[in-house]
């Protein structure tokens, strides 16, 4: 092999070096992710929890308190709560829109009604399903309806005054 082929392999080498190192330099020091865990005595629980996630986290929190559980997907959260005799709670406003908007949660409401993530021209949309009927009011609290396909469609509108707004329709639904 001629020496100048291995000098160029050594600079390509050390190019990609030097780009994958700012890349890596580029990158945020710490990431948000969201963990469903579900804590406490585990046992005689454990063969209701869902199967297919059977993960045990040993967590740390910032003000030290450590903590023991198991992780249970976005989507399976309601059923454990109905499993473990839960029924009838729905989750905070708060915690819905995180669900809904980070995870693709659905949660059925009173009335019929599904609190579900579309996408719209690519942005993620809070979309009311089932709930035309309750359009007047539910505008009132401050939801907004397009027209997609000929077929009028409900919002909650992706801000931070979502979980207000989740929390009047909440209230409508009864």
């Amino acid at each position: 092999m001629p020496r100048t082929e291995i000098k160029i392999t050594i600079n390509h080498t050390t190019k990609y070096l030097c780009k994958s190192s700012t890349e890596v330099d580029a990158l945020p020091k710490f990431t948000t992710d969201y963990l469903h865990l579900v804590t406490g005595i585990l046992l005689p629980i454990w063969k209701i929890l869902p199967h297919q996630n059977s993960r045990v986290f040993r967590l740390q929190t910032s003000d030290g308190q450590k903590i023991l559980g198991r992780v249970v997907n976005a989507h399976d959260i309601q059923t454990v709560r109905e499993q473990l005799g839960l029924r009838n709670q729905v989750l905070s406003p708060e915690e819905l829109v995180k669900l809904v908007l980070n995870e693709g949660y659905s949660q059925q409401l009173p009335g019929g009604v599904t609190l579900r993530r579309s996408y719209i021209a690519a942005e993620p949309r809070i979309e009311l399903v089932n709930a035309i009927s309750l359009a007047e009011r539910l505008l009132a609290v401050g939801c907004f309806t397009e027209i997609i396909n000929w077929q009028k469609r409900l919002f909650i509108p992706v801000s931070d005054k979502a979980p207000a707004i989740l929390a009047a329709v909440i209230e409508i639904l009864g």
